[in-house]
């Protein structure tokens, strides 16, 4: 699979990341209420501006970026959430799970980068990784009892 369809795939998990995102958000019950819900608000813009700069680059490169929900979703691994509440605990479980798988995507993405000889990507990723690492860190820290 080429550098480009790659992306595209990173692009659909980060548009669909970013409604389910909201839907923790909303749905989001119990003691740690008032902290997850500004931290999920704070997680979804930043996937915003995730998924534009993915995009950007697509774009930089000659591809086309995924531009419609019905594609994003052909393409992505990220399974959406019933709108249904949610604790805290759970809600970052999810959040882990989905965190995680994209640190292991942004890892390919930078090797692939890497053997294209495309340095700017593979910079792009690494920043990725390295918030990765660190959101995964605090969400198990979170976890812990």
């Amino acid at each position: 699979m080429n550098l480009i369809n790659k992306l595209n795939i990173f692009l659909a998990d980060q548009q669909i990341f970013y409604v389910k995102l909201h839907n923790l958000h909303w749905y989001l019950v119990g003691s740690s209420f008032f902290t997850l819900h500004a931290k999920f608000e704070e997680l979804y813009n930043q996937t915003a501006g995730v998924a534009d700069d993915v995009a950007e680059r697509i774009l930089a490169l000659g591809g086309k970026p995924v531009g419609s929900a019905k594609k994003a979703l052909e393409l992505t691994s990220v399974t959406e959430l019933d709108d249904l509440k949610i604790s805290g605990q759970e809600a970052i479980k999810v959040l882990l799970t989905d965190v995680k798988a994209f640190n292991e995507a942004s890892k390919g993405i930078r090797s692939l980068a890497a053997e294209e000889g495309d340095g700017v990507t593979e910079d792009q990723f690494n920043n990725y990784i390295g918030a990765y690492e660190k959101l995964i860190w605090m969400l198990e820290a979170y976890l812990e009892k």
